[in-house]
């Protein structure tokens, strides 16, 4: 009885292990032709491209809230991104500097952990991207149509490619409109330059506005951009100076009523991507990518001047003292100096873009 119970257990014994080595085998793809696995393996280490089947899903970050003009372009980009891949690429936008500081998220799109971001053009100098600084010349621009002008012409495509070229880690895709930039305080308003003398005014972090804002006479104070309004409320700072859709769309009219339409820069966001990311991409994909870029710098550029010209009057309606400056002489002799420590090895971008038409 024993010997029977035995040789049964082995028996079953047997057809378990034979099942399970058949289930181990078993696949849904078809068995490799000869010689497509060492093909295969002959293909690692090399540069991992994105598929036209794969998806993806990318990061891009932003300073500004969800109501910026400049948020809702980088919203328009993901639109068009995903409507010309039928939903294979998505942009997941984040907003309000969910992600970090300008500096920080600039780090991250170079080393390969955010897609993209929209930094101004003027902190891209600080990582590499001198004739970027150009950009971000106190009133080198006239107007609008001027800046753009220029940023459409081969000064402004020459400035965009010096980001691949002299940061490295990331690509220039396009610029968006940001608006011209204005002095904004708390307490004693700002009327002429001499009222900017010792006030603590918040800049971005980077050379050329600290420059620009001493050269003012001022106190330049580098400061998170998410700081900014409890800054202000607690006095740490006297004001900052932002575009007029920066001042509305992040209440800073709340902390700081004074808003003097100085228009001291005009320097443009431009929109990076990760050097990373734009090699794991398809040469279709690329196109589609860069496309999107462009026409969502239309629409920034159509939804900023739209929303300047409304703003005004709604800051007015919620309490703030808009300062009109007719004339702006006195602010730019007391900047001219820094046309040559920025810009005197641009000679030639500089005068191509005062001479665009």
């Amino acid at each position: 009885m024993k010997k029977r119970l035995l040789l049964l257990l082995l028996a079953v014994g047997l057809v378990l292990v034979v099942a399970a080595c058949g289930s181990a085998n078993e696949t849904n793809e078809p068995a490799p032709e000869a010689g497509e696995e060492n093909e295969a393996q002959s293909g690692e280490g090399e540069e991992e491209t994105a598929g036209n089947g794969e998806q993806m899903i990318l990061r891009y970050g932003e300073l500004n809230p969800d109501d910026h003009p400049i948020t809702e372009g980088a919203y328009e980009f993901a639109r068009l991104v995903e409507e010309a891949t039928d939903g294979r690429i998505k942009i997941e936008i984040f907003s309000a500097s969910a992600l970090g500081s300008e500096r920080e998220q600039l780090q991250s799109v170079q080393a390969g952990g955010l897609d993209f971001f929209r930094p101004n053009s003027s902190a891209l100098t600080d990582f590499g991207a001198d004739p970027m600084g150009v950009l971000a010349l106190p009133f080198i621009f006239e107007n609008r149509e001027h800046q753009w002008n220029a940023l459409n012409g081969p000064a402004g495509e020459e400035i965009l490619q010096s980001v691949e070229e002299f940061i490295g880690g990331m690509k220039g895709l396009t610029y968006y409109d940001d608006g011209a930039r204005h002095i904004f305080t708390s307490g004693n308003p700002v009327e002429t330059v001499e009222d900017m003398s010792g006030l603590k005014i918040r800049v971005p972090e980077n050379a050329i506005f600290m420059d620009m804002i001493s050269a003012f006479n001022a106190d330049p104070t580098p400061l998170n951009y998410a700081e900014l309004y409890s800054a202000i409320q607690t006095g740490v700072v006297d004001g900052a100076e932002n575009t007029i859709a920066g001042y509305l769309t992040n209440s800073f009219y709340e902390v700081a009523e004074n808003f003097s339409l100085t228009s001291h820069v005009a320097s443009p966001g431009v929109v990076v991507i990760s050097e990373m990311t734009w090699n794991k991409l398809s040469a279709e994909d690329q196109e589609i990518i860069q496309e999107a870029a462009v026409q969502s710098s239309e629409f920034v550029r159509s939804e900023t001047e739209k929303f300047e010209e409304e703003a005004l009057a709604e800051l007015e309606e919620l309490g703030a003292n808009i300062i009109q400056l007719d004339d702006l002489s006195s602010w730019q002799a007391e900047v001219s100096d820094l046309y040559e420590t920025y810009g005197g090895d641009f000679a030639d971008l500089i005068e191509a873009i005062q001479t665009a038409e």
